[in-house]
């Protein structure tokens, strides 16, 4: 919660200090490499919080994204006589291979290639524990604004961000129990619903040298 509130913190002020960045293009020109963090309405960064390091230019931006994180999911199972509730953690992480092309001083067009992977070591059904694992890999394009400040900082948001999936992955692997079919087409239809991802507002800062 509280690195969460340390990025809307400073994505604030940065916003205020739009001043410094009136000539984003000239000052991206002068940096040789940044690195940064992002998050935003978006699945995979909010929970995953990930690490930049990008080589920034005039006219285009490429750079690499990694970061990884828990996601607590929590049932709620109601009966006439009593209710329960059961939480499970699932392993999330980010690796993305990305690029921007500007138009003009800030605006831009996001896009990349994203391997996303969603991991569980312990997923139960019917007397069964399964290890999950599910790979997607995925196009993204978007469109934002990224603003580089006089003082080496930068501040970009991505108005909007969609995803196309290219190819998944699902490796279900029995720890616990007997294998059945019905049981191991539950654990793998557990994985295989996902779509690509998309998101919006989605937000990364930090500083270049």
């Amino acid at each position: 919660m509280k690195k969460k509130l340390s990025i809307l913190l400073l994505s604030i002020l940065l916003c205020f200090s739009s001043l410094w960045a009136a000539d984003s293009k000239g000052n991206r020109k002068s940096q040789t490499a940044r690195l940064g963090i992002k998050s935003g309405v978006h699945l995979m960064y909010l929970v995953t919080s990930p690490f930049l390091l990008e080589f920034p230019g005039q006219d285009w931006t490429f750079g690499i994204v990694y970061g990884s994180g828990d996601l607590d999911v929590t049932t709620t199972t109601t009966t006439s006589s009593s209710t329960t509730s059961k939480t499970e953690t699932w392993n999330l992480s980010t690796a993305e291979l990305t690029g921007r092309y500007y138009i003009g001083n800030s605006f831009n067009i996001p896009f990349g290639i994203a391997m996303y992977n969603i991991r569980k070591d312990d997923w139960k059904f019917l007397g069964t524990t399964w290890e999950l694992d599910y790979k997607i890999t995925q196009l993204n394009i978007g469109i934002g604004n990224e603003w580089t400040y006089d003082w080496g900082g930068y501040l970009g948001v991505d108005w909007f961000q969609g995803g196309a999936k290219l190819n998944d992955k699902i490796t279900v692997t029995l720890k616990d129990g007997t294998e059945t079919t019905a049981a191991k087409t539950s654990a793998e239809k557990e994985s295989t619903d996902i779509n690509a991802f998309g998101g919006a507002f989605i937000v990364s800062f930090g500083f270049g040298f």
